[in-house]
């Protein structure tokens, strides 16, 4: 955190609601006028979140339906994740093509959800619309500046692909939307219906597969891949030309970072606990914590531990036991961990030195510090590239192919294999988020092609059971960690009396949105915020923000998930400023 001198000319700017996708998120910055830039930040949610009281004393498995209510736009990671606390809790194993289709079903999520962000909810900053009026100087030069893929996607220079970007009449914009649809509807075939998926459940999944339904899915999902192609060309060329023009200053933080990992081998899965190490260095993006630069861990069952939960400036009481004291293999589980929260509203006034925030302030713990991670498609390809569990990984990058394909109604030239490599960048920025989004959906297009004719294998060999039945313990343990779109999503519960005694989630978006912490230290947003410059090209009195939003779109917010409805005598006020 900068200090701010007290002499110089400061410039408040409060913005709330702030994200497209979904609101109840606040972001004040302090910005010096003379010196351009952010000195000071605090991001607050708005509203309380209650799912996990509505949560107690129910039925175990009906979390898989409650939690995905936590948000309309990624309720499929909740699935994913509650279902897989839920294997562990009921002492299940799904049968590899259940695990199989699981990775299907959320890797179409992906398909849907990332061109989401790209054109819909991050991309608008930056096309001719906004450029235009807030940083005109970039528009010139992009007019001037010939896309390098040009031959690749079609357009001749990067004010083109700007201007095809703009909301609701971009070409971009609008064709995306349509690829949008064809990955939800190949989704809704195995899923039973989007949002809130029918098909995941603890076990493993409600669809059967035949052959004709993989091989039709397999057509399909080629014409997703060529598009996917376009989309990874249009973003390089449009980061290239914000490297250019100094973009690469923009939301600028340490390299800490956390990753659960994501789609599991259907032959190393079995949820249980003690062979947590084993199954999650087995996933296709790999599980990992990253401390300024350097991969720390691998091992999800330390990563898991290491969670902390904290209070210290968010609308909560702290609780003061530690009902669960051990995990199931003897290790001490922290007072702090989600096994042994309750959530306890507080609520109050915003006290920006005190307690400001509905989102409390998870942290990663080692040998007693609090690591401040950040969660996100960034963080879960690093780590993947870094750590060298999976083909792809070469100790600094993914390398990976998008197959050729022969699809008549796609151009030629998206037609073709692209062999394509994502590289650890230098630093952890504005451009280096939105890049490593458009190449996770590449990656999870490559798996994705290659698990269609996984399961077409097992089809073929007669392995074809997709549940396995389970029964409810009196009490046990269970954890689900996966990532969703936004990054690292965990559900902890905790099963009493063959009900459910305790049940805690935290999103990326809480991670990432949370407040200061019992150490005052700075969350990622905030972190991310302080010392960003200004480059609106505009008089400070006409500053709106721009840079800020993009630098918390750029971890593409999703309170929903964060945070709930909280009322006091059933009425709502709201105040939304912009300014000093």
């Amino acid at each position: 955190m900068s200090e701010k001198p007290s002499s110089q000319k400061t410039k408040t700017i409060f913005i709330e609601p702030l994200t497209r996708i979904e609101g109840h998120l606040g972001i004040k910055v302090e910005i010096d006028v003379e010196g351009r830039k952010v000195v000071d930040a605090h991001s607050t949610g708005v509203m309380f979140r209650g799912l996990e009281i509505i949560l107690k004393g129910r039925d175990p498995p009906d979390a898989v339906w409650i939690t995905q209510r936590a948000c309309g736009v990624c309720p499929t990671p909740h699935a994913l994740a509650s279902a897989s606390a839920l294997d562990m809790a009921l002492n299940v194993t799904p049968p590899p093509l259940g695990t199989l289709l699981r990775n299907i079903i959320y890797a179409y999520e992906i398909l849907y959800d990332h061109p989401l962000h790209i054109f819909q909810l991050a991309g608008p900053d930056y096309s001719e619309v906004v450029v235009k009026e807030r940083n005109p100087s970039w528009l010139k030069a992009a007019q001037e500046k010939k896309a390098e893929h040009s031959e690749v996607h079609g357009f001749t220079t990067v004010a083109d692909i700007m201007r095809e970007m703009v909301p609701l009449k971009g070409r971009l914009w609008l064709e995306s939307l349509d690829y949008e649809r064809k990955a939800k509807e190949y989704f809704t075939v195995l899923a039973g219906k989007h949002p809130h998926a029918a098909g995941i459940i603890p076990g493993g999944v409600t669809q059967a597969l035949s052959l004709s339904l993989i091989q039709e899915l397999i057509f399909k999902t080629l014409e997703l891949l060529a598009w996917v192609k376009k989309v990874v060309f249009v973003v390089e060329d449009l980061l290239a030309f914000l490297e250019e023009v100094g973009y690469d200053k923009v939301g600028v933080r340490p390299a800490n970072l956390i990753s659960y990992g994501l789609f599991d081998n259907p032959e190393v899965y079995d949820a249980k606990y003690e062979n947590m190490d084993k199954w999650g260095v087995a996933r296709d993006v790999t599980p990992g914590i990253v401390i300024n630069g350097e991969l720390v861990t691998n091992n999800l069952v330390e990563i898991n531990l290491g969670i902390q939960e904290f209070v210290a400036h968010s609308f909560y009481k702290a609780w003061e036991t530690a009902e669960i004291k051990e995990d199931p293999l003897g290790n001490r589980v922290p007072t702090f961990h989600p096994w042994n929260k309750d959530t306890i509203p507080s609520p109050a006034k915003i006290d920006w030195k005190g307690k400001y925030s509905w989102v409390t302030a998870p942290r990663w713990v080692k040998n007693g510090k609090a690591h401040v991670v950040e969660a996100g498609p960034l963080s879960r390809m690093w780590v993947t590239a870094v750590s060298r569990k999976v083909e792809a990984s070469t100790g600094n990058s993914l390398k990976f192919v998008l197959p050729k394909t022969n699809m008549p109604l796609v151009p030629s030239s998206l037609n073709q294999e692209f062999e394509l490599e994502w590289k650890v960048p230098g630093k952890v920025n504005v451009i280096e988020r939105i890049r490593a989004r458009a190449y996770y959906l590449a990656y999870t297009a490559h798996l994705l092609y290659n698990y269609l004719f996984k399961a077409l294998e097992f089809i073929k060999a007669g392995r074809t059971k997709v549940f396995e039945p389970f029964k409810r313990p009196d009490w046990s343990l269970g954890v689900g960690m996966v990532e969703a779109a936004r990054g690292a999503l965990g559900h902890w519960i905790v099963v009493k009396n063959k009900r459910i005694h305790r049940y805690q989630i935290i999103t990326p978006s809480t991670i990432n949105a949370s407040p200061r912490d019992h150490e005052n230290q700075l969350s990622p947003y905030e972190e991310s915020l302080v010392d960003t410059p200004v480059l609106e090209e505009v008089e400070p009195e006409a500053w709106n923000g721009t840079d800020v939003v993009r630098v918390v779109r750029s971890m593409d917010p999703c309170l929903a998930c964060a945070i709930n409805l909280y009322t006091v005598d059933r009425r709502i006020d709201k105040v939304i400023r912009i300014g000093g």
